[in-house]
């Protein structure tokens, strides 16, 4: 879990996008000549992770935001003494 704290955002959806999507899929073409029926697609799967697993999602990110506060807080402190 540390090793994906450390990595940037943008590589942990690249990844997840390259996970669940086929190779051979152009999906950025898609969502470009199809906008509206993408983000419906994309709201109903959020909708239903949401309901699914919205605890741990909550919980997951709370834990994220608060350790990114504590690191921000600590880096503070560090320059100021």
């Amino acid at each position: 879990m540390a090793e994906m704290i450390d990595e940037e955002p943008g590589s942990m959806v690249d990844d997840l996008i390259d996970e669940l999507i086929p190779g051979n899929l152009d999906w950025q073409r898609l969502v470009t000549t199809y906008p509206l029926p993408a983000l419906a697609v994309v709201a109903l799967g959020g909708f239903y992770l949401g309901l699914r697993h919205g605890t741990e999602i909550l919980s997951a990110l709370s834990g994220y935001a608060a350790s990114e506060v504590s690191r921000n807080v600590s880096h503070l402190l560090d320059r100021e003494g």
